[in-house]
C-alpha cells in the first residue's frame, strides 16, 4: 500500500514538471562587419613591361687595310677617342722604299713625255707643210701617247702607294670609348681579327622582345619609361627608335629604345626594365580592383549609407595592378565597401569597422583625398 502511494506521488511530480512552459529563446541578428574606402581621384595607366640590357648605340670593329707589324699604339681600353685619332701604326718601310722607286720612274717617264711632246709639236709643222709623211707623223704621235699612258700608270701606282702608307696609321672611324685592344708593339695586325673595338655611348639602346599581342600597341617615337636600378631608383625617359617587322625565332618582335647618355652613367650590359604605357587617364576616380564585383553580367560595387549596403552599378575603365578606374556610377563623396563585399546583399545592414580612425584610403600614388571633417 505504501509502495503504491509512493508511485502515485512520483507520477504527479513528473506530470507537473512536464506541464511547466518552456522559455522562448530569441536569437539577435548581428550585422556583418565591412571596411570601406573613399572614392579617390588620381592618375592611372595600363602598361606592360619587358626586360632587356643596355647596349651602345654603335659598335665598330677596327681592322687595318694594310697588314703588317705594329710599331706603336695610342689608346687603352676605357679611353675616350675622337674620330680621326690615330689608334696604332703598322710598319711601312717596304712601302716607303717602293714609293721612292716609283717616284724615280715617274720622273724619268715624265721627261720622256715632255720630249715626245716637243718632238711631236715640232714635226706638226713639217707634216702640215707636207715635208714628212703621215706614217712618220703617226709614229711620233704614238710615241707621245705611249709615254703619256706610261706616266698615267706610274701616277696611279704612286697614289696607291701613298694611300697605303697613309693607311699604315690606323685611325678611329667614330668617336667613342675603347672597349677592346688586340694589338701589341711587334705583333702582326691583319684583317682576320679586329685590332680595336670602339663603342659610341653618347646615346645607348635597350633591346626587348615584345609579344605579338603587344607589338601593335607600340609606335616609333613613343616615349617609354626605362628603369635601371643600377643608375637611378626613378625611371628614365627613352624613345622607341625601331620596331622589327618580323618575329624572331623565339616568336617575339625586337623593339629598340634609345636613351640619352650625355652624363655617361649608362653602361653597356646593365639590366633594364622597359615599361610601355598603352592607355592612361588623369584626375579620374580610382578604386581598389577587389572592390568591384562582376557577376551575372553585372559590374557593381557596394556603398554604405547610414550603415546600409547599397548595390551601385558602375562602368570601369583602365586596370593597373591593384587599382581600377571608375568611369561612371560613383561620386567622390561615397564610401565603397572594400572588404566583406562578397558576403553582403543589397539593402543589408552592415557594421563599418575600418582599421584606422579615419576612413580607409585607397593607396594610389598622386591621388587627391580629403580627410573626414574637411
Amino acid at each position: 500500500m505504501k509502495k503504491t502511494a509512493s508511485l502515485l506521488a512520483l507520477a504527479c511530480v513528473i506530470a507537473m514538471t512536464g506541464c511547466t512552459p518552456k522559455e522562448e529563446v530569441t536569437e539577435e541578428k548581428t550585422a556583418r562587419t565591412v571596411q570601406t574606402a573613399a572614392v579617390t581621384t588620381g592618375d592611372i595607366s595600363s602598361d606592360f613591361s619587358y626586360s632587356g640590357k643596355v647596349a651602345a648605340s654603335r659598335e665598330v670593329s677596327v681592322v687595318p687595310t694594310i697588314a703588317g707589324k705594329v710599331t706603336g699604339f695610342g689608346y687603352e681600353v676605357g679611353n675616350s677617342v675622337g674620330a680621326g685619332a690615330v689608334l696604332f701604326t703598322v710598319d711601312s718601310t717596304d712601302l716607303q722604299n717602293n714609293l721612292r722607286s716609283v717616284e724615280a720612274n715617274y720622273d724619268a717617264t715624265k721627261l720622256q713625255v715632255d720630249n715626245a711632246k716637243t718632238t711631236l709639236e715640232s714635226n706638226q709643222i713639217l707634216y702640215d707643210e707636207g715635208i714628212i709623211s703621215k706614217s712618220d707623223y703617226d709614229k711620233l704621235k704614238l710615241a707621245y701617247d705611249t709615254a703619256e699612258a706610261n706616266l698615267t700608270s706610274i701616277q696611279i701606282q704612286k697614289e696607291n702607294l701613298e694611300k697605303n702608307i697613309a693607311d699604315c696609321s690606323v685611325t678611329a672611324p667614330i668617336s667613342g670609348v675603347i672597349s677592346a685592344r688586340n694589338v701589341e708593339i711587334g705583333s702582326f695586325a691583319s684583317q682576320s681579327q679586329p685590332a680595336y673595338t670602339i663603342l659610341d655611348v653618347s646615346s645607348v639602346k635597350v633591346e626587348v622582345g615584345v609579344s605579338e599581342q603587344m607589338v601593335n600597341e607600340i609606335a616609333i617615337g613613343d616615349t617609354v619609361n626605362v628603369l635601371l636600378t643600377a643608375v637611378s631608383p626613378d625611371p628614365l625617359q627613352g624613345k622607341v627608335s625601331t620596331i622589327s617587322p618580323s618575329a624572331s625565332q623565339a616568336g617575339t618582335y625586337t623593339v629598340k629604345i634609345t636613351l640619352d647618355n650625355s652624363r655617361g652613367l649608362l653602361k653597356p650590359g646593365m639590366l633594364a626594365e622597359v615599361r610601355f604605357i598603352t592607355d592612361s587617364s588623369s584626375d579620374t576616380m580610382i578604386l581598389p580592383r577587389d572592390a568591384v564585383i562582376t557577376k551575372d553580367g553585372e559590374v557593381y560595387v557596394y556603398v554604405v549609407e547610414n550603415n546600409i549596403a547599397k548595390k551601385v552599378p558602375v562602368e570601369t575603365g583602365i586596370e593597373s595592378g591593384e587599382n581600377i578606374e571608375i568611369i561612371s556610377g560613383l561620386t567622390t563623396d561615397m564610401q565603397v565597401v572594400v572588404k566583406g563585399q562578397t558576403y553582403i546583399t543589397d539593402g543589408e545592414e552592415v557594421n563599418v569597422s575600418n582599421p584606422e580612425e579615419d576612413v580607409l584610403r585607397v593607396p594610389v600614388e598622386g591621388a587627391q583625398v580629403q580627410s573626414e571633417g574637411e
